[in-house]
């Protein structure tokens, strides 16, 4: 399996507290302080962003003071999905050396939430902003690859954002998807001729379509 470096505290059986090392789909290595006998079972918790993930698994080695290998075991086809998009936004981030970052504006907490989740996961950097006033300050304190734009804020709604961005010349290129609720004829023609690249739906669009769209612009972290 291919590995990578983890540099993650995890939890072991619920309460141990442990440093994990490296991490591939079929196992990893940790730093646990404590001695384990060979073949124990154990659960392993993994933190995933603002999410966790319980994995089962059985000692493969110990070397007191130093750490454990663990086997996974009992994988289900989620989990095994899981660990090999990690394992592989890991690996490609390494390979790149640097993130292409992606800002999220909505003044909907959650739906920043879900997308934020899933597009770390796919290997991005990502900055936030609740509505059009703190996105333009995002825009001008960072670099910034690609904007995913709701359209009805308070303060300044996604319209007049876009009629910022395309303004000046150093954004004027800016790949701006809209994910709007609203999805009438007039809006989308009225948001591309506004300057979006792209029109999506919050409706149809889940986080891993949203991911998939970027990829087209950014290319692929996975």
């Amino acid at each position: 399996y291919k590995r990578v470096i983890l540099k993650k505290e995890i939890l072991i059986n619920g309460s141990i507290r442990a440093q994990g090392l490296d991490l591939s789909v079929g196992g990893m290595y940790a730093h646990t302080g404590r001695t384990f006998a060979l073949g124990d079972q154990v659960t392993v918790t993994l933190p995933l962003n603002e999410e966790f993930i319980s994995i089962r698994g059985r000692v493969q080695n110990s070397q007191p003071t130093l750490g454990i290998g663990i086997m996974f075991v009992d994988l289900s086809p989620d989990q095994r999905t899981t660990l090999a998009a990690l394992v592989e936004s890991a690996a490609q981030a390494v390979t790149d050396g640097t993130k292409k970052t992606v800002l999220l504006v909505d003044d909907n907490a959650l739906a920043r939430r879900m997308n934020k989740s899933k597009l770390q996961q796919d290997g991005y950097s990502i900055l936030e902003a609740q509505d059009g006033f703190e996105a333009l300050g995002v825009l001008e304190r960072e670099h910034i690859d690609l904007i995913v734009l709701d359209l009805y804020m308070e303060r300044l709604d996604g319209y007049k954002v876009l009629s910022i961005v395309r303004q000046k010349a150093e954004w004027k290129n800016l790949p701006v998807l809209v994910l709007s609720a609203r999805s009438s004829g007039d809006e989308v023609d009225k948001a591309i001729s506004a300057g979006a690249t792209e029109f999506l739906v919050k409706m149809t669009t889940s986080p891993l379509k949203l991911s998939q769209r970027i990829s087209a612009y950014l290319g692929s972290r996975r």
